[in-house]
């Protein structure tokens, strides 16, 4: 989904093993085994130089927005998916992970 204009440039994974999840680094105990993983990263700044209150906001909108798209494949956003948010430089920021949203530590 690249249009700049619209959308988040925005990855949709299956990991069958849980590998991605390894190799994206995410925090201990986050497991992507048998779920789809979202890579969400900010292509339009609406990320940049906000709040850890209004980053969840941002988050929450974008995943939706995401899901909605996938919703009669994973059934249950809270268990079927984890979701990456990146910035623009591709730095993690935060991720979506069994219905909670977590900022990544600066």
């Amino acid at each position: 989904m690249r249009n700049s204009a619209s959308f988040l440039n925005v990855r949709f994974h299956y990991d069958s093993d849980g590998s991605i999840g390894k190799m994206a680094g995410l925090p201990q105990g986050v497991d992507t085994k048998s779920k789809i993983v979202l890579a969400i990263q900010d292509n339009r700044g609406v990320f940049s130089n906000k709040s850890a209150a209004l980053l969840n906001v941002e988050f929450e909108l974008a995943l939706w927005t995401m899901y909605s798209f996938i919703d009669s494949v994973a059934t249950d956003i809270d268990t079927d998916i984890v979701a990456i948010f990146f910035s623009i430089e591709e730095r993690p920021l935060g991720c979506f992970y069994q219905g909670e949203y977590h900022l990544w530590e600066k």
